[in-house]
């Protein structure tokens, strides 16, 4: 045993270029591994800290359609509780300059019992609230110029002035985390505030004392307050679908690259075997068993497999917290703490590499025990390619299932499975169609008297080296191309200019006749508003999140966000997305039933008639959106756009009137190139990994072929010798290398386009019920450059066979022979 250890870390050291494509291979599996698998865990674990550090200890949030007593609570199961009120004001502000156009703010007051406030941590302990006395943010004193123990006055329901006292300054924690212009107060305190002089609570805060028993509270009191709405912190639904979602697309990438790594991988092996054949014979003649022999060809993978798996974890635990940080927006102050991966996870990556890159070489290993003695003494290689009549049969049947699985289009499982067969599939049976059209050429150059070429499609379609660099650029290519398509694709989503317009403003609720100013303002040549919410809506009895917007009659002309909206929608119409018609089976000019403010006071039933299918969102990326005649929009959510959109000739002066003149009117003004940096930047790091991604794919497959090419050469060394000194120069040799990889590249690339297009079909299928839209733009142009691309990358392989040749020693392969 060591000899055998002693001979496998020799080979290690002296093959450092082989041991760095496997390492990297594992590297980047290990690492979308770890990336797929940890990140549900992890998202949950940071969004629960997230809302410790709002909500406190509490488990459950209710809202009620009607003020709750003194026995809310009772009959359930032994909890503590918060009762809350809150409302919007205005106060005073202090100006420092005398503008005429506002002299107040907009805050949120949260009124709290302070005993009850403190016990559920959502408060402070030495809070100073009571007794005329607020707590404040510091954030919102340093904007609005307060201090402890000065005087705001606070305007509520009856727009009375009520003066306070500032009782102490808070840090963006608990109640003061839910908004920067937080107000705390009492709850006697806010009977002043109110139209009926007493506070009304229609908020509750729960923290069941039992964590067991958080399921069975959520239960009772969904049926104590049937119109309530119930929220669990830890197992809120719609939570859980974006984790789910999000999970699926990493499981996707993660699929992708352990294919190309597993193509990758079982080719090198290849060459390490063929290698080590002169190890082997020298192991079997000193009487080394076959178990110890296999065990040894096996290990050294399995080395690569452990050593790989690490590294690639040590570099997901590394990036892990600005990665999981730039998923998870939320201010400083709030950020959670990102979690270390859970140990049966990293147990999981390094066992699963380990057991991969042991498989891989299973049957090259078993392969070269069966070789006799005598042959590997005298170097004996079968290079002629012959197909296995059970892989034949493997990917007919993978084909098949590929086909059956292609039409169940709502199912993410079948169309993981149809992802999976094509590729494989294509993998086992694309050696007939290499040595088809190799076939065909040989045909067509010997007719055309061409006979190095007529040489070159002969050993094309005939030698194990070149059929197998075909296969592994075919299944190389098209994965890569679907990964090019996907990113052209989002790229063009990425691109696509929403807003036509000079400066983007988002209001506050704010009703239009409030901003009318902003029209006379020099410099100004037009101004939309824009009417969008997010609503729970129901379809029949089915509740979902959506977007409901607010088109005008004619079309919006300062914003382009659809794909597929009717400009003309009537009062009684409905353009939908294209993922809601999909869920409950809806076409164009169906009637649809639609329950707007589902969780509302008042909900809203609408018939509707849907007017035509929405592709994409572009502004939210989803096709969960409905869009509403403008008017029907008003009667159901008021007449409270979500943006104002302006166009003129100076967009910063523009921008700077506004924000100096609107106070909390306006919550955000950017300009349009300001707002698309801010895009640009957000997006930068998927693109990247998208693009990295492409760039190791091709980087693996051409370092694949390399190895592929190689080994063939040595198996065909002698025949080269003997075809040099006959009669072919070492010129025409080259030359018949570079053309049989140009027919086995050519007729790749060839095949390729056509199987990634229908892999790029289910790709974008899965995208899709991820609830990730994308529409699919297939640039022919792009991608026939791309293909040739490729092509040429492929091509170049063949220097490396071509050089070894030139350093041929053919006196020396004679005599061996």
């Amino acid at each position: 045993m060591r000899l055998i250890f002693k001979h496998i870390f020799k080979d290690i050291m002296a093959h450092k270029l082989r041991t760095l494509l496997l390492m990297l291979c594992i590297i980047v599996c290990s690492f979308t591994a770890m990336l797929c698998f940890d990140l549900s865990g992890s998202l949950r674990t940071m969004l629960k800290g997230l809302f410790a550090t709002v909500a406190g200890s509490s488990d459950l949030q209710i809202q009620t359609k009607s003020p709750v007593g003194e026995d809310f609570a009772d009959g359930a199961p032994d909890c503590n509780i918060l009762r809350m009120g809150g409302t919007t004001c205005y106060f005073d502000r202090r100006i420092d300059s005398d503008y005429s156009y506002v002299n107040r703010g907009q805050a949120m007051v949260m009124a709290v019992d302070p005993d009850e406030g403190r016990n559920m941590g959502v408060i402070r302990d030495d809070i100073v609230i009571g007794s005329k006395k607020v707590g404040i943010g510091k954030a919102f004193a340093e904007e609005f110029g307060f201090e402890v123990g000065d005087k705001i006055v606070l305007h509520g329901d009856r727009d009375i002035p009520v003066e306070f006292t500032v009782g102490s300054l808070e840090e963006k924690q608990g109640i003061f985390a839910m908004d920067d212009n937080t107000i705390v107060i009492s709850i006697e305190d806010m009977g002043e505030m109110t139209l009926g002089g007493v506070a009304e609570i229609t908020s509750v805060m729960v923290d069941v004392k039992d964590d067991s028993r958080i399921k069975d509270a959520e239960n009772f009191f969904k049926e104590k307050y049937p119109t309530a709405e119930v929220t669990n912190f830890l197992e809120d639904k719609d939570l859980e679908n974006s984790i789910k979602s999000i999970s699926r697309v990493f499981l996707i990438l993660f699929a992708l690259c352990m294919l190309l790594v597993i193509f990758v991988t079982v080719s090198v092996s290849e060459r390490m075997i063929t290698d080590k054949m002169s190890v082997i014979g020298t192991f079997r003649s000193l009487g080394v068993s076959s178990a110890k022999t296999t065990f040894a060809l096996i290990f050294e993978n399995a080395l690569f497999g452990l050593i790989g798996s690490c590294i690639g974890i040590l570099l997901y635990v590394l990036v892990k917290e600005p990665l999981f940080n730039s998923m998870l927006v939320v201010d400083d102050a709030l950020r959670p703490k990102v979690p270390m991966p859970k140990f049966y996870i990293y147990l999981g990556v390094v066992l699963g590499a380990v057991i991969i890159e042991s498989l891989c070489p299973i049957k090259e290993s078993i392969k070269a025990l069966r070789v006799p003695i005598r042959d590997i003494i005298f170097n004996t290689k079968e290079t002629e390619y012959k197909p296995s009549k059970v892989a034949t049969i493997i990917g007919f049947v993978l084909l098949a299932a590929a086909a059956v699985c292609f039409f169940f289009k709502d199912s993410f499982a079948m169309n993981m499975i149809c992802f999976v067969c094509i590729i494989a599939g294509a993998a086992l049976l694309f050696n007939y169609v290499t040595r088809a059209v190799a076939k065909l050429l040989e045909k067509l150059f010997a007719k055309l008297n061409f006979p190095i070429a007529h040489l070159a499609a002969v050993e094309a379609g005939a030698k194990k080296s070149t059929v197998g660099s075909s296969v592994l650029c075919v299944t190389a290519a098209a994965l890569a191309l679907v990964i090019y398509m996907f990113s052209n694709s989002l790229s063009t989503v990425y691109s696509k200019e929403v807003f036509k317009c000079d400066v983007i403003n988002g209001l506050t609720g704010t009703k239009p006749t409030m901003l009318s100013y902003i029209d006379q303002l020099e410099g100004v040549n037009q101004t939309e508003f824009f009417y969008l919410t997010s609503d729970y809506v129901n379809f029949g009895d089915k509740e979902e999140a959506i977007y409901v917007y607010g088109w005008k009659e004619g079309g919006n002309q300062l914003v382009d966000s659809f794909d597929g909206v009717d400009n003309n929608i009537g009062a009684d119409e409905v353009c939908l997305g294209k993922i809601i018609m999909r869920k409950y089976g809806l076409e164009v000019g169906d009637k649809v039933k639609m329950t707007f403010l589902a969780q509302g006071y008042l909900p809203i039933e609408k018939e509707l008639t849907i007017k035509s299918r929405i592709n994409i969102d572009y502004g939210t990326g989803s096709g969960t959106s409905a869009v509403l005649n403008e008017d029907t929009y008003k009667e159901i959510y008021g007449d409270h756009p979500m943006y104002l959109f302006v166009k003129g000739d100076d967009p910063k002066a523009i921008k700077k009137t506004i924000q100096d003149h609107s106070a909390d009117l306006v919550g955000m003004s950017m300009t349009s190139s300001e707002y698309m940096l801010q895009l640009t930047v957000q997006r930068a790091s998927i693109l990247m990994i998208i693009h990295a991604l492409i760039l190791i794919g091709v980087g693996l497959t051409f370092i694949g072929v390399v190895s592929n090419q190689l080994i063939g050469l040595e198996g065909r060394k002698r025949e080269c010798a003997v075809m040099t000194s006959v009669a072919m120069p070492r010129k025409k040799l080259s030359k018949m290398f570079l053309l049989e990889n140009m027919i086995a590249a050519g007729t790749a690339l060839l095949f390729a386009i056509p199987i990634g297009m229908l892999m790029s079909v289910v790709f974008m299928r899965l995208m899709d019920i991820t609830e990730n839209v994308i529409p699919m733009t297939i640039p022919v142009v792009k991608s026939v450059f791309y293909a040739i691309f490729l092509w040429l990358i492929f091509t170049l392989v063949s220097l490396f066979p071509i050089r070894a040749l030139k350093k041929m020693d053919v006196v020396s392969q004679l005599k061996y022979e």
